[in-house]
């Protein structure tokens, strides 16, 4: 007898293809370490603010182990509860909404099996929750059968967690991964390439006391600090500051610098040695978890709405949007977590915020370029300060950082100090070779000392040139 139905049935090669072609490698592994500080904030909500606590995920950790055949993850995040591995946590796609009180990082529920897939063709998942202890198997053939559920052993002796938490075991490993990890200096280079990705996408994470290690090195955290001026007087370097509440999406913003502006000195030898302005940029967070790391493109401002293009003169300038929400998929990010969905009309709104205090640090550049030993008299004053300190009660109290409640949000627009305009000046810049320099410095200084600086030497010649002219010479 004919069926009278068509079968629409998606298969499981479908799927793990589409969930892992297009996503990084490092950006896999990322997604399981989001899990982990998803465990913290549902673990840990109930007790502490995540927003104001600057030691949310003290205490925590996890640790990555690579090698040539075997790769593995191992927290103390609080496990997975029972009920949640049965019915949720291995499914492809979240089914309900489970994280509306908690301002975790994963939205659509794929991260897990999506890296597990992604590195190899088999793994075991290690848990331990409250008084369970238990293992989830997802078997190597399992793509190739019917069946969509997974076993799941009970106090398996392999099972040796201690404490609540989930270590996560993938082998064999997918032969592109075992081709590349094999090789021992590949291996290295991968490693040392999460380190800095893990590095950059974590930084506030670790800030705030979770640990990391990979093969067993801790990976250190690049703290986000700004420049301030101590004292509640008005004149000072502080950075631009502005908070606002969009929906369920709270947002903190600080533009500055990180750093005294450069000297012509200093841009000579960023563009001699080709050096890339790595620290400078604005960084956007969502959810703790940094989405764009110093970025230096129109994404964040430069180069619109009167805005400069980035440019090495503007190297001290650094700049931290942070999106918090409930519901992270009213977060300004994309599914990779790696950039910002530039639609939102969230991240619209603080954008326009962003372009003013760009203007503000990008306009002082400017003002005081050429002048930079008077500047200095003013940015080399001013502490490096914690992106949170800025958003506390020590700012207005220690800093004088205080908010101006508006129409759009709450701003602390800063009274940066202005040069005395005592005659119009005019930056003279050119480029002559580094042998031609030098000739001319010890022609002009005796014998050449370190010391010694290309500008100087320019300014030397032509001090003594206006003297000739002044003297009728």
């Amino acid at each position: 007898m004919a069926n009278n139905t068509a079968n629409g049935q998606p298969t499981k090669e479908f799927f793990v293809e589409m969930l892992t072609r297009d996503i990084d490698l490092n950006d896999a592994i990322l997604d399981l370490l989001d899990n982990c500080l998803d465990g913290v904030v549902r673990l840990s909500s109930s007790q502490k603010n995540k927003l104001e606590d600057s030691n949310f995920y003290k205490g925590y950790s996890a640790e990555i182990n690579i090698s040539n055949n075997k790769f593995s993850i191992k927290d103390n995040c609080g496990g997975i509860p029972r009920d949640i591995a049965e019915n949720y946590a291995f499914r492809m796609g979240r089914v309900q909404e489970t994280d509306t009180d908690h301002p975790t990082i994963g939205i659509y529920g794929i991260g897990m099996k999506r890296a597990i897939f992604k590195i190899g063709k088999a793994a075991v998942v290690h848990t331990k929750s409250s008084q369970e202890k238990y293992t989830v198997i997802i078997p190597s053939d399992w793509a190739r059968s019917s069946d969509w559920t997974f076993p799941i052993e009970e106090n398996s002796e392999k099972n040796t967690l201690t404490s609540d938490g989930t270590e996560i075991i993938i082998s064999p490993l997918n032969s592109s991964i075992s081709d590349l990890w094999k090789n021992a200096s590949n291996l290295n280079a991968f490693v040392e390439n999460l380190r800095k990705a893990i590095q950059e996408s974590y930084s506030l994470i670790i800030q705030k006391g979770f640990c990391i290690k990979i093969n067993g090195h801790k990976v250190e955290g690049n703290p986000v600090e700004l420049l301030v001026k101590k004292g509640t007087d008005k004149e000072g370097v502080r950075p631009f500051v502005f908070t606002n509440q969009y929906g369920s999406v709270n947002v903190k913003l600080a533009i500055g610098f990180y750093a005294p502006m450069a000297s012509d000195d200093d841009i000579d030898k960023m563009n001699e040695s080709k050096r890339s302005s790595y620290d400078a940029g604005i960084t956007v967070v969502c959810n703790d978890r940094v989405v764009l790391y110093n970025d230096k493109s129109s994404l964040t401002g430069w180069g619109i709405a009167g805005v400069p293009n980035y440019h090495n003169q503007f190297i001290g300038i650094k700049g931290i949007a942070v999106f918090e929400s409930n519901n992270p998929k009213d977060l300004p990010m994309t599914t990779t977590k790696r950039g910002v969905d530039h639609s939102s009309a969230v991240y619209i709104a603080v954008k326009d915020k962003m372009c003013e205090g760009l203007k503000m640090f990008t306009n002082y550049t400017n003002q005081w370029k050429g002048r930079n030993e008077q500047e200095r008299t003013y940015s080399t004053v001013a502490e490096k300060t914690s992106f949170d300190d800025l958003f506390s009660e020590k700012a207005q109290k220690e800093y004088g950082v205080t908010m101006r409640h508006e129409a759009r949000g709450n701003t602390y627009r800063p009274a940066l100090p202005k040069p005395k305009i005592e005659k119009p000046y005019r930056v003279i810049r050119f480029s002559k070779s580094i042998d031609d320099i030098k000739t001319v410095s010890i022609h002009l200084y005796g014998d050449v000392d370190e010391k010694i600086t290309a500008s100087m030497v320019g300014e030397k010649c032509f001090d003594a040139i206006l003297d000739q002219s002044k003297n009728g010479g």
